[in-house]
């Protein structure tokens, strides 16, 4: 199975353009290119506004998603409103409180989708989350997040946005016999990260990418980037392409 995940896409009003950067086309740009990868399914990581949730916005990302011949899947994140898009894009029944998570398989796959949109899970979403990997302990899980659940080495985004409980996710997961794959956005580059069973795959933005040691918010590229990952019967592998 292949995924395409594509996240940060930072959408203002129609006709903003932050840094100078045509953030909508951008985000058609990744759409267009969706051919080539021929994706099962795509999932939108978070960040799908550019600084607070907008009804507008997640509406027109809707309508361009509806004419995809792929279904696809929404995450919060920090940039974004949980209960808007729970509301535009039919997802209520999986809005818990203030929180937008949920599981779906993936042709028979566990997927979990979670709301890390606060920098933080509340306990009703520990307690689910901990009650799915109870349950599916057996099997290897794929986890989509719009932060990435620990530290990544990139030191602007460590030190000032990081996911504050990334102790209590690496202890969850540790003792779990199988892996655990996290895809993630939130920092604006490629990365990936492994410790023990977990594995996050960092995505790049369709906005900006930023560099990885600066202790300041510097701007390394504006590529677009869109992940790619396949789900076989031997694991899952990714790849990163650049539009």
């Amino acid at each position: 199975m292949r995924i395409a995940f594509i996240t940060d896409l930072h959408i203002g009003a129609d006709g903003e353009k932050p840094t100078d950067v045509d953030v909508r086309q951008n985000f058609l740009k990744a759409l267009a290119f969706l051919p080539q990868i021929k994706p099962a399914c795509v999932v939108l990581g978070g960040d799908l506004c550019l600084e607070t949730g907008d009804r507008a916005v997640y509406t027109w990302i809707r309508e361009e998603l509806e004419k995809l011949p792929y279904p696809y899947r929404v995450i919060a994140g920090n940039h974004d409103s949980s209960a808007l898009m729970a509301d535009v894009f039919g997802l209520s029944h999986h809005l818990h409180g203030n929180e937008l998570y949920y599981a779906l398989p993936l042709e028979g796959r566990p997927a979990l989708f979670l709301d890390s949109s606060a920098g933080e899970f509340s306990p009703a979403q520990w307690t689910w989350l901990g009650d799915y990997m109870d349950a599916l302990r057996g099997n290897n899980l794929l986890v989509f997040m719009h932060h990435p659940p620990l530290p990544a080495d990139v030191t602007f985004m460590d030190s000032h946005y990081p996911f504050r409980q990334s102790d209590q996710f690496l202890d969850m997961v540790r003792d779990l016999p199988c892996h655990v794959t996290v895809v993630c956005g939130h920092y604006h580059v490629e990365k990936m990260v492994q410790r023990g069973n977990l594995l996050a795959l960092l995505t790049p933005s369709t906005y900006l990418q930023m560099k990885h040691d600066s202790v300041e918010m510097v701007v390394d590229n504006f590529s677009i980037g869109v992940r790619e990952i396949n789900l076989t019967t031997h694991g899952t592998n990714s790849t990163v392409h650049y539009i």
